[in-house]
């Protein structure tokens, strides 16, 4: 006879999202089981021990800002350090094969003309964010951007140019996606819902403004508190479910809840089997939500060797080069510590390389922006996110043109006894792990204020 563990409420995916879900169900008095695929909790923080450094270091999600107030209320609680983003000095921009360098703030290289141009195009933005309604999928202009594609968007209001390539490179640096895969209108709301992109790229008082070292301690210390309430190397393979309970098929057993969030992207939840099905405008949905791509390097050097050259670190490309690349140390390092990332269009740099191609090709976008000194590191990290089993590539899953306006309604409300969390489903600062625990956080009020009975 096969043992079923029985809980009120069962979450799939211990990240940040299925684990700060947890903690708030349980502090109501709900019994709850976190089952994870993986053999460690995190999701999409990454923190393996550098030799190096002595410490943790970030293959995933990292930087926080003070408008984080969950992030921030959980860092403290599990006393995860937190650093000021260093920006002292100039940045550089890769545009095609020039490094061109200038104050931060500003896109180095770009002519007066297309400054002025990129200027009125994010004044063009911004004017989009007030004229959306709180709803973003009603009205005529929700359904004219969503028809579209952002390409198509930022082709119509900027002539080609250097300050057309720096817009186009948004969805890519926030996302890892591509600007002809996504709705203009699914990419504008939620860049608004994360503060816009001066916000979200301000390095002094805004989204990249601190990192932690070591982020998946997080979502450990929220482990630690539900103990074995969160088993790991439990991959849900079937749910067999009526509206009064749900029996979870799982690498570890099986579980029955009366309600299930499923804090994973939709891709993930694509490949566990329902029976019955899921109602077809839901399974629908998932099919026209996929994952972008996000490939992030740490690069770690006997000294911060850019620092002399009067450069902060800080790199970003026009042409696809790298998506940025930033100088982690601090204030006064020991050792000099960058991080790359790549995703969207950057990816295919790096993505499709062995491991042997992808060092290479990190460190060759490193040395043009930096100098030769950044062919020699002394230690080297890469996690492609596209290769875990268990993600399926970039931390915010996008809805492709023509989706939002006819699914957003629907998009985090429950179907049956099925709730939705992870950072995709957040309203903002989606993407982020801010997003990720406001989700959480929003799926768990869901199940606490269904009927019981």
């Amino acid at each position: 006879m096969t043992t079923v563990a029985r809980r009120d409420t069962i979450i799939i995916g211990a990240g940040l999202s299925g684990l700060y879900a947890a903690l708030h169900l349980k502090a109501a008095g709900q019994s709850v089981a976190v089952l994870e695929a993986r053999d460690r909790v995190g999701g999409l923080t990454l923190s393996p021990h550098s030799p190096t450094l002595g410490r943790r270091i970030d293959l995933g999600g990292q930087w926080v800002s003070k408008g984080h107030r969950r992030m921030y209320g959980l860092v403290e609680r599990y006393a995860v350090p937190v650093r000021r983003q260093f920006a002292m000095g100039e940045r550089v921009c890769i545009h095609e094969d020039q490094a061109f360098r200038g104050p931060m703030g500003t896109i180095p290289g770009m002519s007066a003309a297309d400054q002025a141009a990129y200027s009125q195009a994010f004044q063009t933005l911004y004017q989009v964010f007030d004229d959306l309604p709180a709803n973003p999928w009603e009205g005529e202009l929700a359904a004219r951007l969503d028809r579209m594609t952002y390409d198509s968007w930022v082709r119509e209001i900027l002539p080609p140019g250097m300050a057309r390539e720096a817009l186009l490179r948004l969805p890519g640096a926030y996302y890892g996606i591509l600007p002809e895969e996504v709705s203009a209108l699914e990419l504008i709301q939620k860049l608004r819902g994360c503060g816009g992109p001066r916000f979200m790229s301000d390095v002094e008082t805004g989204g990249m403004s601190e990192h932690l070292w070591g982020a998946q301690a997080v979502s450990e210390g929220m482990a630690r508190d539900l103990g074995d309430d969160v088993v790991l190397n439990a991959a849900a393979r079937r749910l067999t479910w009526t509206d009064q309970a749900v029996d979870i098929d799982t690498d570890a057993g099986r579980f029955r809840a009366r309600r299930v969030i499923l804090a994973c992207a939709p891709a993930m939840v694509q490949q566990i089997a329902f029976s019955p099905a899921l109602p077809a405008p839901r399974r629908l949905l998932h099919q026209r939500f996929p994952n972008g791509r996000n490939s992030k390097a740490v690069v770690i050097y006997d000294r911060p060797f850019w620092r002399d050259k009067g450069l902060n670190g800080h790199v970003i490309s026009t042409s696809g080069a790298l998506t940025a690349a930033l100088d982690i140390g601090g204030a006064e390092p020991t050792q000099g510590v960058m991080i790359a990332l790549f995703s969207g269009k950057a990816s295919f740099r790096v993505d499709p390389l062995d491991a042997a191609g992808r060092r290479h090709a990190v460190l060759a976008v490193l040395a043009q922006a930096l100098g030769p000194e950044a062919l020699t590191p002394l230690e080297f990290h890469i996690q492609v996110w596209a290769d875990e089993d268990w993600s399926c590539g970039a931390s915010s899953p996008f809805l492709v043109p023509g989706q939002l306006t006819r699914y957003g309604a629907a998009l985090r409300a429950p179907v049956r006894p099925f709730h939705w969390a992870g950072t995709h489903m957040a309203t903002e600062f989606r993407g982020y792990m801010e997003g990720a625990l406001a989700a959480g956080e929003a799926a768990a009020g869901q199940v606490l204020a269904a009927p019981t009975a």
